[in-house]
């Protein structure tokens, strides 16, 4: 004799509604020029003053660009106006807003603990590379004869 289990009845399933589209993401778009409150640079402090600060954008976060210095420490870089940052650093260089306290604050728990406004390149300039064939190394290290 065999028996037959028995199954409760199934329920009914609800439809699913249809997933709308994911909506194309856009590139990141540069850093917007947000009005900020300067202080008055006639009577504020040097230390008030806005510096221009070179930052990297990862996603929507700004991480500090730090430097290193002739004899190899880290230092932090400001710039008196963004035209002199994008004249050093070029046009594309993203750039942050910060009075040098703040900036201070910021480098100062990272053991970074030098600041320099306004640098220079002070390298010299490379020498142009030859052209020739002649003067390429190959891939496995010897010079094209």
């Amino acid at each position: 004799m065999t028996t037959t289990a028995h199954r409760p009845p199934a329920l009914p399933v609800p439809p699913v509604p249809p997933v709308p589209p994911v909506p194309s993401v856009p590139s990141v778009p540069p850093v917007p020029s947000v009005p900020s409150v300067r202080p008055d640079p006639v009577t504020a402090p040097d230390d008030l003053a806005v510096r221009y600060v070179p930052v990297r954008l990862v996603g929507g976060t700004q991480l500090l660009r730090f430097f290193r210095q002739r004899d190899g420490g880290r230092c932090a870089v400001a710039f008196s106006s963004l035209d002199a940052l994008h004249a050093l650093l070029g046009p594309e260089q993203a750039a942050a807003e910060l009075t040098e306290p703040a900036l201070r604050e910021l480098t100062e728990p990272l053991g970074v603990d030098e600041l320099v406004l306004d640098p220079k390149l002070v390298a010299p300039p490379a020498p142009p590379l030859p052209l020739s064939a002649a003067a390429l190394p190959r891939a496995d290290g010897h010079r094209v004869a």
